[in-house]
């Protein structure tokens, strides 16, 4: 039995409804089948993607880029009064990568094409036969998250496979990856794997969380991506995923971040800003399979890099954060970096066994990214073998408070009089946010409480170690806006300092510090520190 091809009129019909719609046909469509075309993918070798943008649109400077708008409302959804709004980035100056973007309904996808009527290009004028281009460069989502009045942006995919988003009433600070490839080695090229197809699926009424996936590729590895995004209070982020490699890798990232720290309370020297401070984050929490927390401040030193290694079995979570929120340190009302968000990781599976990278940067301001953190998986994958993995990101202001002391500032310096020596000072608190009295509670007896200090080299010495309860009546004023009042239980603050004389020829010291009591149990977290000396 044969099928007669449709008649020349019925095909323009179907023809004209495609065109019209703006999409092509649906296809099936299902996270695995999304995860067996990486697996082909990665058989193979890699494939450049065919989508070349115009040079018109390449050579867009800033001003040029940033007068091309998305019309809101023309947004994925926005007409339907669903819970969530899709809008696409314009390609251009920075963002040259185009992405194919479909949307999801049920089993079937249809690919959503190029379409500048979507887009308000202000003073641009474009010349007369330039080929527009032919999809997007990515694309935010947009929901009721702070008010019930306005659909506020929560997440963004834009570039490679980085992306980013934030809790309610917060503005955008670190940024995710969906892979990294050797990382901040010096001397060794980084690669970056880009998401090249994304797919959206229609939410219904009612619905809390927005689901999406991606397809991953690169010279080296091929993956699939399922993101299940709840925005809130806490924006909460699953992450399902499975790569292959192609080809070894010197180093192969999961999880990886991206942050900014030009300098701190203890950076010197200092450069020459109004600032007190200028990070989009200030640490790294870590949270080993014991519950143990281990905290490492950010830090720069000037034409260095820091490469810090952390090897963890069965980690509960670690975290980027900005710990600091007091206004004062930073003194930056535009910037706001008092209000950056923090992301948690929890690993779900996928993640037994590694490596956690801290690398830190030299930067010449605050527009670069230059703290890098990434979870490396041992044993190394194997080329040619899916690896699934399982993680959960909760992009967030602050952690709950975990009933210990946490390390609030550090700062380095001299003695008097004793330039050869070194002074190290960090503030522990707790809780992390003021209680309202009730009664007359009291701060934690700290009756006993010592600092313990360790030390990588035997040829440092230690030669003082001391506290100091920096919640006396007296202490009006601390940097971090912590004293005691009338009304608030405001947080207890102990000082715990130390100092050191090393030999002339130690560049750089491994640290901990950390609050014990008398019967040597930690009631704090433990600061994990790189001291290298200054050029």
């Amino acid at each position: 039995m044969s099928i007669s091809p449709a008649p020349p009129a019925l095909t323009l019909v179907l023809s004209l409804l495609v065109l019209l719609s703006g999409n092509a046909p649906a296809d099936d469509f299902s996270f695995e089948k999304l995860r067996e075309k990486a697996r082909e993918k990665a058989a193979a070798p890699h494939v450049p993607s065919e989508l070349i943008l115009d040079d018109y649109w390449k050579n867009l400077g800033y001003d040029g880029h940033r007068d091309i708008r998305f019309k809101m409302e023309s947004g994925l959804w926005a007409n339907e009064k669903l819970p969530f709004s899709i809008d696409f980035f314009h390609p251009g100056w920075t963002a040259k990568e185009m992405v194919t973007i479909y949307e999801v309904k049920g089993s079937e996808s249809t690919p959503l094409t190029f379409d500048s009527s979507l887009f308000d290009y202000g003073k641009q004028k474009v010349p007369e036969g330039t080929p527009l281009p032919k999809a997007y460069a990515g694309w935010r989502a947009r929901c009721l998250l702070n008010s019930q009045d306005y659909m506020d942006e929560f997440l963004v995919f834009l570039g490679a496979s980085y992306f980013r988003s934030i809790p309610a009433n917060s503005p955008y600070g670190l940024s995710a990856r969906g892979l990294s490839i050797n990382s901040g080695i010096p001397g060794v090229a980084e690669e970056f794997p880009v998401f090249t197809d994304f797919y959206l699926e229609r939410p219904e009424p009612g619905a809390k969380s927005l689901k999406a996936w991606a397809l991953l590729d690169g010279e080296s590895v091929s993956g699939a991506y399922q993101f299940t995004i709840t925005p809130g209070v806490e924006t909460v982020m699953e992450v399902e995923a499975e790569i292959t490699l192609r080809r070894p890798v010197q180093q192969l990232g999961l999880t990886p971040f991206s942050s900014m720290f030009w300098f701190g309370e203890g950076t010197h020297p200092r450069p020459f800003d109004f600032r007190p401070e200028v990070h989009d984050s200030d640490g790294v929490l870590m949270e080993s399979e014991h519950g143990n927390l281990h905290f490492r401040p950010l830090e720069h030193t000037q034409n260095k890099f820091r490469h810090c290694v952390f090897t963890m079995d069965k980690p509960r979570s670690w975290s980027f954060l900005q710990r600091d929120r007091s206004f004062s340190s930073y003194q930056d009302s535009e910037a706001g970096y008092h209000q950056r968000p923090s992301v948690r990781v929890e690993p779900v599976s996928g993640f037994d066994h590694g490596k956690l990278h801290l690398i830190e940067m030299p930067t010449m301001d605050e527009t670069g990214d230059n703290a890098i953190l990434l979870w490396e998986p041992e044993p190394t994958l194997e080329v040619g073998k899916p690896f699934p993995f399982h993680y959960r990101l909760r992009w967030m202001k602050d952690p709950a408070p975990s009933g210990l002391f946490t390390v609030r500032s550090t700062r380095v310096g001299t003695p008097v009089q004793k330039p050869d020596q070194l002074l190290f000072s960090i503030d522990f608190a707790k809780p992390l946010q003021p209680e309202l009295k009730v009664g007359d509670p009291k701060w934690d007896d700290i009756t006993g409480v010592k600092p313990v200090v360790t030390l990588d080299q035997k040829s440092v010495e230690l030669i003082h170690a001391g506290m100091i309860d920096m919640s006396m009546a007296n202490v009006d004023d601390l940097p971090a806006g912590l004293g005691r009042s009338e009304t608030l239980h405001m947080p207890q603050v102990l000082r715990a300092f130390f100092v050191l004389e090393a030999p002339k020829d130690v560049n750089q010291i491994d640290m901990t510090c950390e609050l014990q009591d008398a019967a040597g149990k930690a009631i704090s977290e433990r600061w994990v520190y790189l001291w290298m000396k200054p050029e």
